[in-house]
């Protein structure tokens, strides 16, 4: 298996989880839209509190030129570190939701 396909599985296997996610104090869904046609990796979230409708994106994950590139992470732990215990090198994580000028402190990828 190539890079590429692996990492594609490996996004897909550490997001999955996401979508199963039960909220207790609102009536929230997570929905999964991956996409390896273009290598988008999203979680959406999507649903009410109260009189309040929610709809957002929990974490959108892309590869680009070969780095995985986490755009927005909504999670607790943070999802790089998933995906690095899943076998992604940092090295290959790009923390794309920081500013390039950040970027070479956080011990990630730059670009």
């Amino acid at each position: 298996m190539d890079r590429l396909m692996q990492y594609r599985q490996i996004i897909r296997s550490v997001l999955q989880p996401y979508v199963e996610i039960s909220y207790a104090n609102v009536q929230v869904r997570n929905l999964a839209a991956f996409d390896d046609q273009t290598n988008q990796y999203v979680i959406l979230s999507e649903g009410w509190d109260r009189q309040q409708h929610l709809h957002g994106c929990l974490i959108h994950i892309e590869i680009v030129n070969g780095k995985v590139w986490v755009q927005v992470d909504g999670t607790e732990d943070g999802i790089a570190e998933a995906l690095i215990q899943a076998g992604i090198p940092k090295t290959e994580i790009v923390l794309g939701f920081h500013e390039p000028e950040i970027r070479p402190y956080t011990g990630f990828a730059i670009a």
